[in-house]
Formats: structure tokens, sequence, C-alpha cells
């Protein structure tokens, strides 16, 4: 393994990281930049820059075989080399009253000589900075309409301009870094406008479970921000990930309940709670068909999207889990491969195929399909909604909106033991001497961050070649 990046001022923020390969096409029309220098900046959110002596001469000799590696830590913005060429960092940022919490970069409109990342922060800022020419912009200034600290925060993908954001107070927002900001209060009915969804039938579990969504007059909304702003929850909002077509995503949070959202007409599909406790992290499968979650339970949990309901829960964690993620180079129809690292400072490797599910000794089979499944909907009715032979299948907008509008959202208490499957780990190794906060999959190797900011780098095991006719089965590695 492979770590580097020095400890930051402050160890009790977690870090985020992101890469950047130089091997890209970008598109024709010319992307706007930010036009305030960070150099030579008054303001007294940004502290200092700190750029390598050499930059401009090691820009000129990286290849498209280079990767860039990007990752907040305490008070800390930095950019570094993804495999230490130099060891030292290209440029860091450190700010002043707030720290970092989540940034992204923008895979679309990235160039030799330009690049979009947005940082959110402790204080509901957000700006938007080009490492390549320091400049800068800010977006929800000083909290201007959430001031609530950011979680997780990403371009939407195929879009040069549009993000969404996750914060603590339990809401979600969408921006355009095209567009101005302004006083935002959605409390105030009169002035935006806002329907509600909320969960019918006998529970009382997600009585207080509504979605709000809320938009600006037609008369500003092309100009300014934000573009959407919804409402989940009353705790706060830990991550959230966007389905392989973009169609939905999936968002987690401390309040233990996944929710699954049509992100095309902005409606509420289902509600699934943990085993107990809070969720954190939450990644798709690369064909759209699972969703991974991890929180304080200590458990990994496997959800079918399609099928709308648990698949398994996969015991291995010695505290609770932060990350998750799947390999999509080791995901096909059969076997999906998937990472997890926790507070434990484990990183365990789940292998999961149909056969490998190993059911409760108390549920006979036939048994655990029909329940465990949850194949009744809240009210005891068969849940016949099926989301197709295919996540590419979805019905173009016209007829999701047509089918969606009125629809009710479906919930799902959870099961007990005795009706989950459990998957076992394919392998478990303590790999920081600190809480993990993040793990991460590339081709060559797997990634894993720590709240200390070290990150590291492991070599993935070589693929076993296939049997010989003649020769018994050999081990996977």
């Amino acid at each position: 393994m492979s770590t580097f990046g020095p400890s930051p001022s402050n160890s009790n923020q977690t870090s985020t990281l992101s890469f950047l390969t130089r091997n890209h096409t970008l598109s024709s029309r010319q992307p706007r930049k930010p036009k305030t220098s960070i150099t030579k900046t008054n303001s007294s959110f940004v502290q200092r820059i700190i750029t390598n002596d050499q930059l401009a001469k090691i820009l000129m000799a990286r290849t498209s075989e280079d990767t860039n590696l990007f990752y907040n830590c305490g008070s800390n913005f930095v950019w570094m080399d993804a495999f230490g060429h130099p060891k030292e960092p290209l440029s860091r940022i450190i700010f002043t009253r707030a720290y970092p919490t989540a940034h992204d970069v923008n895979l679309l409109t990235r160039g030799s000589d330009h690049l979009d990342i947005i940082i959110g922060f402790s204080s509901g800022d957000i700006i938007w900075f080009d490492p390549l020419c320091n400049k800068y912009g800010r977006i929800n200034k000083n909290g201007i309409m959430n001031s609530s600290s950011i979680t997780m925060i990403r371009w939407l993908q195929g879009s040069e301009s549009a993000f969404m954001a996750a914060f603590q107070d339990g809401s979600i927002m969408l921006f355009d870094k095209e567009k101005e900001d302004e006083h935002f209060d959605p409390t105030d009915t009169d002035s935006y406008h806002t329907y509600t969804t909320t969960p019918s039938g006998p529970s009382t579990l997600f009585d207080k479970q509504t979605f709000s969504v809320t938009k600006l007059p037609h008369k500003s909304a092309h100009k300014c921000n934000p573009s959407s702003y919804w409402k989940l929850s009353q705790q706060p909002i830990t991550a959230f990930a966007f389905s392989p077509d973009c169609q939905h995503v999936a968002v987690v949070g401390l309040d233990g309940l996944l929710r699954v959202i049509n992100f095309v007409c902005e409606r509420l599909y289902d509600i699934y709670q943990s085993y107990y406790g809070g969720l954190t992290c939450v990644a798709w499968s690369p064909d759209g068909r699972y969703i991974l979650t991890g929180g304080q339970d200590d458990l990994v949990t496997l959800w079918a999207f399609r099928e709308q309901r648990i698949i398994a829960r996969c015991q291995g964690h010695h505290s609770w889990v932060t990350g998750v993620a799947f390999d999509p180079w080791r995901c096909d129809e059969k076997v999906y491969r998937f990472a997890s690292v926790g507070e434990d400072a484990r990183l365990i490797l789940w292998d999961f195929s149909v056969q490998a599910l190993h059911l409760p000794k108390t549920v006979s089979s036939p048994f655990f399909f029909e329940r465990g499944f949850n194949r009744n909907d809240i009210n005891g009715k068969p849940n016949t909604r099926h989301r197709g032979a295919s996540v590419s299948s979805v019905n173009p907008a016209p007829s999701i909106y047509g089918s969606s509008q009125d629809r009710p959202v479906l919930v799902h208490p959870p099961l007990s033991k005795t009706e989950v499957a459990l998957l076992q780990p394919t392998m478990v190794k303590i790999v920081h001497a600190d809480p993990c906060t993040g793990v991460y999959f590339r081709e060559d190797v797997i990634v894993t961050t720590d709240k200390r900011g070290r990150v590291g780098l492991w070599q993935r095991p070589p693929t076993p070649p296939p049997p010989h006719p003649s020769s018994s089965s050999s081990n996977s590695s």
C-alpha cells in the first residue's frame, strides 16, 4: 500500500476524494470560467493557497496516463498526483470561517486548460473552483439560501452547470453555477410553489415522513438559484447516489431511511428502513439493479431496485459502516463484487450471487422468497409495480409524469433477522490505523481513505486464469 498526504490541522473532519484522468474529450462549446483570482482575493473565507513551485513544469510534462487526486480534509482542499509524482501537493487551499465537507469534479467540462470543481462547506457555502487557473466563484454565499452544513455535493451527469447538494438540515437543493443567488425561505408558501407527498397506510413508522418540493416562481426560476428544493427529513441527509441512467436517486440519512426518488419528475417512490440506527452511505450497482447501503447498525444491506425488496444483510464490520462501492470491473450478470469500509478501519470485499446467499436456518426457501422479499405493500395488497426487465427501459419523460403523479409512496418496514438472507465476506483486512471514511474502485487499484486524511492504494489481486479441463478447479482470488 502507498499512503500519502499530511495530516490536517483539524483531524476531526472526515475526508473525501475524487480522481480525474487526463484522457478525455471536451464539448465544443467553451464553458464559462470563474472570474475571481484565489491567489489575490481579499475574502476572509480563504486564508491562502500554496502552489507547488514547479507546477507549470509539472503540468507541461503530464500525459493522458496521469491521474489527478483531489481531497478535502480539515480546513484544506488538496490537489495531488494520484501516484505521488511528485509526492508534494500540486496545490493546497486553506480556508477560514468554514471547512470543506464535500466536493466533486465535472467530467463533462474538463479540459487541458479548464476544470470545474465544486466544494461544499460546513457553512453551506459552495465554491466553484478551477485549479488550472486558480480562479473561483461563490454560490450560496454566507448561507443566503441554506446555512446548514453540506454533507454531499455532485454535478448532475451530462450537465455543464447544474449540481445537487445535500444538507445537514435534512434537505437537498439543486443549483446552477450560471444562476444568481437570491434569498430563499421555503417556509414562505406565498412566494414559492410547493407540493408535498405523504405516505399512506396504517403504519405509524412513517407518519411524519413527507417529501416536499419547492420551486421558485417562473419569473425568477430561469436566472436565480435554487433550481429546486427538497425537504426530506428533520435529520441530516448523509449521502445520495444517482442510478446509472440518471432517472432515479437513492438518498440516505441519519433517520435510518433509504428513499428512492424519481429524479425526472421529483417524486418519492419507496421508503426503506435500516435494521436500526442511521444510514451513512449508498451506492448503485453498475447495471442499476441493486442499491447498497451502510450505516450505524454495522451492516451493509443490499436492496433490489426493480423488485422493491431487501435482498441480503452483510455482516462483518465491528463498527459503523462509512463507505460502500460496487466494483464495475468485477460485476456481471452472475456475480457482483462490492466493498465496504467502516470506523473499525476494515476493508471488506463481498461477492454477491443468488446462489451464495445463506438463508436463515429457521426459514424454508419458499417462505423466505414470499415474505422475506416483502411482496406486499404496507396496506397488505399485492405489490404489482415492477420496474421492468431492464433499468435502461425506463419510459420517456411524458410517460413517467403520467404514471407517477398520483401513485402512493410504498413504505417497507424493516424485516427481522429470520426473514433476510445473510452474505458472508470474501475478504476482511484492517487497512488503516484510524477510522475509514471512503472506498473507491479504480481499474488497477482499490483506494481507501481515513479521518486523518491518509489515502491508501491497494493493488488488486491478479485475475486467476481459467482452469485447465484436465486439472481440478483453482481457487478464486
